[in-house]
């Protein structure tokens, strides 16, 4: 096991200096860079504290106190630090010039390379590579930053804020500078520099009070012609954020460069953003309806940083959440406004059960404000991230709207330019909401246990009916199984529901009523009007108003009932899911329920009749199968290859039975998708799952369809195509790939979908087929994208990645030992694919556990080594 100290909360002390204001001069060579830095540090006491900065891999040229160069013996170095032990008691400047190398850093963290043009990334702790620095989120300043390098080489230099001063060198023509100015303090974590060839596509937004904000986006050249979507993305969020949140854009400009190695999606340095490749570039023609929504998505998350996240940061890194859970829920906010709130829900949802519930359940499980870690790149989560945004909206629903929105205001007011916790944010909401905590309408310290307790609270429902006085009772208890030291600890859960009567007409009793179970058991009493003779149907947690599982005695009847007739489209959609996993989690134990399949097929019959013209993305979302890490949940004992296998079967089943309605909607639809996003999304969504159903069924003319749409002028239709081709590992699918990659080879950013359709399909090349892909003269190794498409491809590649001879295992393990040693980030985060090896069938289990040792006996880096611990734990 690692010897490796963790960090803990309950250690945390404040750093005894501030530093107001800092100066980066970065002289940017062929070799290396020398970085000089100039900081005014202020002692918060009168008694002289130990100065410890933070540096790796930094060699240090010169260190000085107020001009005067210090001695050796009045510092000491090591790999990590710098420290000074007796500095002076009052304000003092700190200079300190270095050497750094970012040209051979293939960690994409710090200051590194490329494709030809120089980058940082300093969340969380990049700055540390860059030049001696405390590196903590609580330390704000102002920064000004001059930048100096070849103007061949480097024609373009970038940094946070305004531009105040450039030009050529005085005695050396061939090189150029640029001083960048940030009036607003932050933390170093969101420092920015770009070097390097680039273009730039210029817009303006005009503010609500008359200000122009200069936008430009800097790509490869080449690829301006792809930041159209970008850049109305931008002017959307911006607008967006000023009409709901009051919430202006504070600089006079606002940058954005597009990058292909880079590990997050994107980053929110301040006024000047950094994108991964693929959240930028971007049109019809290139990318998905899903992959532009996403875009818009990530383009609004980063903006709504400036206000949630840089002008109010962490104090920690333990408050992670306090910027991305709130700022999660504000990007998820803008699409349900841009597009449709029913259907971005239920996206979210299915996304948090696949993925975070997920993670709830495995050895990385961790709360949403966790207590320890060793590494903190392994805390950028789906709890975090989705879970933390579960519960800011549950904090909108307790407390309204109107409330709510007084509660963020005086959060802004309050810690706008200061770094805060979790708790400062939900006391401003309390105190901004009712003035005083003790008119909340909730237990606080009971919501709290939200962020402070790991795992998914389940709920437990049943009723009975008193028909003589027409009342439903209804009775709740909450359970935390993954908390082994309490069970019977309470949570906050607000729970939605509405109730309809079983009469003809489908009329809700009571509608969108909120109860709140905070105790471990309680009781709701619904009274329903007078002559009601059988009990309503009850609709549960609508709008899936708490990020919890629950287990009801709701019968076949009743779901069927909500999957035809329920209003609300979280809760219609969601009981067909709980159909469709009954049927496959039926037929997993080889007990087929007949007469549950013959009345949900007939029930979908019924929906695409209602639904086919009216609301086809909606028919398309409630005819896709639940996702396979909710089919792993059904089993104690997972057999991964037999719930593919059954899932499959069951697609193949509704695609016979519904055959004629198929080819029907089919020719319909293809007619009239279109490809100018968004028009049309919902039928090209409904064509993609029509298509599916209709190979998997064995339909000639569909599949050869399929082919012919892979040149399509909507990437959306073009990859949909593939989608429904990729089971069947015929000769269709063989030529549809091969058409895809010669129309896209030489586009990085689309080929990425290719690898990964080539490593997650089924065929006959096996392990030597994901060999060839990760050798491929296109395939870039540096690029996690890449990474990404070809070994997460893979672990898609059920049958392959999970047979039961342990090869995908170990190669997987093998594949992963290459990847840490060139970015322990994207190792750190694959590697958890191993996380749910106990809950396999013994085979599995054995393979799998082989494998996670080999990656533990391996020379690997802090980050993966931590995660591959928690897994062995």
């Amino acid at each position: 096991m690692s010897a490796q100290k963790s960090i803990k909360l309950s250690d945390y002390t404040e750093y005894p200096y501030l530093i107001p204001s800092i100066y980066l001069d970065f002289d940017i060579g062929d070799e290396y860079v020398v970085v000089q830095s100039s900081m005014i540090i202020k002692p918060k006491q009168k008694v002289s504290s130990k100065l410890i900065l933070q540096g790796n891999q930094i060699k240090l040229l010169s260190i000085s106190i107020n001009g005067k160069e210090l001695k050796l013996e009045e510092y000491s170095i090591s790999d990590e630090s710098l420290i000074i032990d007796t500095p002076p008691v009052s304000e003092f400047q700190l200079k300190i010039r270095s050497q750094i190398d970012p040209f051979s850093n293939t960690s994409l963290e710090g200051l590194y390379l490329s494709s030809g043009m120089l980058t940082t990334q300093c969340e969380a702790e990049g700055f540390r590579s860059i030049c001696y620095h405390p590196d903590r989120p609580d330390i704000l300043s102002r920064y000004t930053v001059r930048i100096e390098a070849d103007r061949e080489l480097y024609p373009v230099l970038l940094s946070n804020g305004n531009e105040k001063n450039s030009g050529n060198l005085k005695n050396n023509h061939r090189r150029h500078e640029i001083i960048w100015e940030d009036p607003f303090p932050k933390p170093c974590y969101l420092f920015a520099l770009v070097a390097g060839k680039l273009n730039s596509v210029s817009d303006i937004y005009f503010t609500n009070t008359g200000r122009s904000i200069d936008i430009k986006i800097y790509v490869e050249p080449g690829d301006e012609k792809y930041t159209k979507h970008a850049v109305i993305s931008l002017k959307k969020a911006m607008k967006w954020d000023e009409d709901n949140y009051g919430l202006e854009y504070d600089l006079d400009e606002y940058k954005i460069v597009a990058v292909r190695h880079f590990n997050m999606g994107a980053m929110e340095n301040k006024g000047l953003n950094i994108f991964n490749s693929k959240l930028v570039l971007a049109d019809s023609k290139t990318a998905t309806d899903d992959e532009l929504e996403r875009i818009e998505s990530v383009i609004a998350h980063e903006y709504f940083h400036n206000w949630t996240g840089n002008r109010i940061t962490c104090r920690d890194w333990f408050q992670l959440s306090l910027k991305e859970g709130l700022t999660v829920f504000r990007d998820q906010s803008f699409t349900s406004d841009l597009h449709s709130a029913g259907l971005k829900r239920i996206e979210d949802v299915s996304f948090l059960r696949n993925f975070q519930f997920a993670e709830d359940k495995s050895p990385t499980s961790h709360a949403v404000k966790p207590k320890e870690y060793i590494d903190i790149d392994n805390f950028y989560t789906t709890t975090i991230y989705e879970k933390g945004a579960e519960l800011i909206r549950m904090l909108e629903l307790l407390l309204g709207k109107e409330k709510f929105f007084k509660g963020i205001n005086l959060y802004i007011k309050t810690f706008d330019g200061s770094a805060a916790t979790t708790e400062d944010f939900i006391n401003s909401l309390i105190k901004g909401a009712y003035l005083e905590e003790i008119n909340c309408p909730f237990d606080l310290t009971k919501f709290l246990n939200w962020y402070y307790k790991a795992g998914t609270p389940k709920v437990y429902i049943s009723q009975s009916w008193d028909s003589k006085n027409s009342i439903l009772n209804v009775s709740f208890e909450q359970k935390i199984d993954c908390d082994t030291t309490n069970k019977n600890i309470e949570m906050v859960i607000p729970i939605l529901y509405s109730c309809y009567s079983r009469k003809k007409g489908s009329i809700p009793i009571a509608e969108d009523n909120l109860f709140v179970l905070d105790k471990n058991k309680m009781n709701l009493q619904i009274k329903t009007p007078p002559g009601e003779k059988e009990a309503p149907v009850l609709s549960l947690f609508r709008g899936f108003s708490s990020p919890v599982l629950w287990e009801s005695d709701l019968s076949i009847d009743d779901y069927l009932y909500l999957f035809l007739n329920d209003n609300d489209y979280f809760s219609r959609w969601d009981s067909g899911q709980y159909l469709m996993r009954e049927i496959i989690r039926t037929r997993l134990f080889n007990k087929a329920n007949q007469l549950l399949e013959d009345r949900f097929i007939s029930a979908i019959k019924q929906s695409i009749n209602s639904l086919e013209i009216n609301d086809p993305f909606f028919l398309a979302t409630l005819l896709t199968i639940p996702g396979f890490a909710e089919l792993e949940s059904l089993l104690n004992k997972v057999d991964p290859i037999n719930i593919y296998r059954e899932s499959l079967k069951f697609q193949i089943l509704i695609g016979n039975e519904i055959l004629q309605q198929l080819r029907i909607l089919a020719k319909n639809l293809f007619v009239k998708v279109g490809h100018e996003w968004p028009m049309g999304k919902g039928e090209r969504k409904l064509l993609g799952i029509v298509w599916s159903y209709l190979t998997l069924a064995g339909d000639k003319n569909v599949q050869k369809t399929c082919v012919e749409s892979i040149s399509h002028y909507s990437m959306t239709i073009s990859r949909t195509a593939l989608s429904a081709l990729k089971p069947l590992d015929n000769v269709n699918t063989e030529k549809a790939s091969n058409l895809f990659y010669n129309l896209w080879k030489d586009n990085p950013v689309v080929l990425d979908s290719w690898f990964a359709y080539e490593a997650s399909r089924p065929n006959k090349q096996g392990i030597d087929g994901i060999e060839k892909l990760l050798s491929h003269s296109k395939f870039d190794w540096k690029a996690p994208n890449s990474i990404r498409a070809v070994l997460g491809g893979f672990s898609k590649n059920i049958e392959l990645f999970h047979s039961l001879d342990g090869e995908g295992y170990l190669f997987m393990a093998e594949k992963l030992i290459e990847v840490d040693k060139i970015n322990p980030i994207t190792a750190s985060r694959m590697v958890k694919i191993f996380s749910k090896w106990k809950t396999y069938v013994e085979k599995n289990k054995e393979g799998m556990y082989k494998s996670i040792l080999k990656l533990n006996q391996a020379n690997i880096s802090s980050n993966t080594r931590e995660v591959v611990e928690l897994i062995l734990k």
